[in-house]
């Protein structure tokens, strides 16, 4: 696996991925475009040995904060790491510019979620009621870099 920045002719093939992981909710390859214009947006690819993006995720900085936009992995590598490598590498990237905090937004139902941000030490601060379009909530999660 090779894991790298991610760039703008990657987006069509980020764009992809997220149909196949979010279908319903999933950002539309404009919606990458526009996050990867912004100048604390920072995005990491993961690429199998035949070059196919198999995973990534994207943060938003600003000051000494982070937003944690996306992680996916597609279906075949799940369960293998990459997931937890994506996100260390983006908290990473987050401390050397300088964030002390990191959010996300996660669905109550995304054991698998939840699972890897519990265990690279996120916890619950809020719940956003009705937060995605089928009414589930949203546990609010930040992890202290």
């Amino acid at each position: 696996m090779i894991y790298r920045p991610m760039q703008k002719t990657d987006l069509s093939a980020v764009a992809r991925l997220e149909e196949v992981c979010f279908q319903a909710e999933r950002w539309s390859e404009e919606m990458f475009l526009s996050s990867f214009s912004q100048t604390g947006f920072v995005g990491e690819v993961c690429q199998n040995d035949r070059g196919e993006i198999v995973g990534y995720g994207c943060i938003s900085c600003v000051f000494d904060t982070a937003d944690l936009y996306n992680i996916a992995v597609a279906p075949e590598y799940r369960r293998t790491g990459l997931g937890t490598s994506i996100l260390r590498r983006l908290i990473a990237s987050a401390k050397a510019r300088g964030v002390e905090k990191m959010f996300l937004e996660v669905r109550p139902s995304n054991t698998s979620a939840n699972r890897l941000y519990q265990s690279e030490g996120f916890f619950e601060i809020s719940v956003r009621k009705k937060y995605y379009p089928d009414g589930e909530d949203a546990r609010i999660l930040v992890k202290e870099l």
